[in-house]
């Protein structure tokens, strides 16, 4: 057996055994953090199945998603973990990483990817609010590319203030729930990362206005909701919930700034009632990462922590660059995937560990 997978098959074991000593403990907390059981030196395997069609996809396995308690389950009801990457800005996406059906399609087969995420900017220069036409075209063949690879495609709206734009937010997801709410592919992202606003002072208010816009032509897609302080904020969120159904809360996590404290308010969260997605994370710091710094001993524990919950993620991001170790992808990568270690860069290699560990038991 290839040595990256043999190594994801042993530690998907002492993942069980580490869940099954806690259950059995004498005065054992579940929410406790055990010792890591991710290999933060596992990068991965190159072994390349190609973009066609291997066998049934992710929404052919799990079909239509909804939350049950703190957990995403399947159509079926059962608990399904989503992994898989972010966009860039979709405004500052130049080179079209994002909008490839043949990239996502490689995604898919070869590191296991059943998630992507659309992340569209609102506020700066050439996004959103300023070329509206734009943005949804790219928005539309990203959700168009997911549907037809079979992956879930969560919509991101990619601002810090979206509640001083509740009126354009609400149109564009109703428009947007109008047209695609009926496939089961699609999740819904209404607020990035609050900023300078509090959940009662503006977070929660915006978000009813928008879920309200949503299930008025969309009454059971999953519905994603950004917290206080750069989704960092659940456990607050959870203890005065937006009213409804199939809402999920975002958790960030940049893992060379956030560490055990703010699991302890993911935890908080989850005790309150709350499920949770973490819709963004890096192995990087939280300020850009221009270092080129990565922390993965801090990430494989954040990812026992996300596995040993069912939390699905998606990772930032999909693009090229040089110093920026939240870039996956090094300067020059081939568009359309085909992705070997020497095209991966930063925190890359870690994050498509963590998705092709999915393969295994």
């Amino acid at each position: 057996m290839e040595a990256g997978r043999a190594r994801a098959l042993a530690t998907g074991w002492a993942r069980a055994l580490a869940v099954g000593a806690c259950l059995w403990a004498a005065g054992c907390d579940p929410g406790s953090e055990p010792v890591s059981t991710v290999d933060p030196e596992d990068m991965g395997s190159d072994e390349d199945m190609g973009s066609g069609d291997l066998g049934p996809t992710p929404v052919e396995l799990h079909g239509a998603l909804h939350v049950e308690g703190t957990k995403l389950v399947d159509a079926l009801g059962e608990p399904v973990q989503l992994k898989g990457v972010s966009s860039m800005w979709l405004n500052w996406e130049d080179d079209g990483y994002a909008e490839s059906a043949t990239a996502l399609r490689w995604m898919r087969n070869n590191w296991h990817l059943s998630v992507i995420r659309a992340s569209m900017g609102v506020e700066p220069g050439g996004a959103y609010l300023s070329d509206p036409d734009k943005a949804r075209a790219q928005v539309e063949t990203i959700v168009k590319n997911a549907i037809e690879a079979g992956v879930y495609v969560i919509v991101d709206w990619h601002d810090h203030h979206a509640h001083q734009h509740t009126e354009q937010a609400a149109a564009f997801f109703s428009e947007l729930a109008k047209k695609h709410g009926g496939t089961p592919n699609l999740i819904y992202e209404t607020f990035n990362e609050p900023q300078d606003v509090s959940w009662g002072g503006g977070v929660k208010a915006y978000h009813e206005a928008v879920v309200k816009a949503i299930r008025a032509e969309d009454p059971d897609n999953v519905v994603i909701l950004g917290t206080p302080t750069w989704s960092q904020d659940v456990d607050v969120a959870a203890k005065d919930p937006v009213a409804g159904t199939n809402l999920m809360y975002t958790l960030h996590f940049y893992s060379c700034t956030h560490t055990g404290w703010l699991r302890q308010k993911g935890d908080a969260a989850v005790a309150a009632g709350a499920a949770l997605f973490v819709t963004e994370w890096g192995a990087t710091g939280a300020d850009g990462a221009l270092d080129g710094k990565v922390c993965l001993e801090d990430a494989a524990v954040w990812h026992d922590w996300m596995n040993l919950r069912g939390v699905g993620w998606a990772a930032w991001k999909l693009d090229d660059c040089g110093q920026d170790s939240t870039c996956l992808l090094a300067p020059g990568a081939p568009l359309d995937g085909g992705w070997t270690a020497k095209y991966l860069s930063g925190h890359g290699p870690f994050v498509r560990a963590r998705m092709q560990e999915t393969v295994e038991p």
